[in-house]
């Protein structure tokens, strides 16, 4: 059996270096993985008229299945058998219960350039959020 093998991506430079990186390595990879995009809905959450707010999560859905799909496309080219999932709410709350949900056993995530340091301590990352709570390896970009 194969290895369960997550890779949270969104649409920014970190996670193409993330795709590239799989994908150059692929022979080292099981040919199904899971492609997750986590919408981030926080701010909706608490900045929306709640009479709003499913107009709103609609469109986030719909964003986030063209991106996943048009990112699945490289994964397909490559041999690879992507599962792709979407989420809505807090990216590293999402990505823990997936990873416990799927019994993920490897987690392959970018971390964004530029953070670290006090940008990290006060806002913190999706990333260093995982790394702390998560219960399987990490593979970090």
């Amino acid at each position: 059996m194969s290895p369960r093998i997550l890779i949270p991506l969104d649409d920014s430079p970190t996670s193409q270096h993330t795709i590239d990186t799989v994908i150059a390595n692929r022979e080292l990879m099981p040919h199904r993985v899971y492609l997750l995009h986590v919408a981030d809905v926080q701010l909706i959450q608490r900045l929306v008229p709640d009479i709003q707010k499913s107009m709103i999560y609609s469109a986030a859905e719909k964003a986030g299945h063209r991106l996943l799909d048009k990112l699945a496309e490289r994964f397909h080219d490559a041999g690879f058998e992507p599962q792709l999932l979407l989420e809505l709410g807090a990216p590293g709350a999402a990505i823990l219960k997936v990873v416990e949900e799927l019994d993920i056993q490897l987690l392959i995530i970018g971390r964004h350039p530029g953070g670290g340091g006090f940008r990290d301590i006060m806002f913190g990352s999706v990333a260093n959020c995982v790394i702390r709570s998560i219960k399987c390896p990490v593979l970090l970009f």
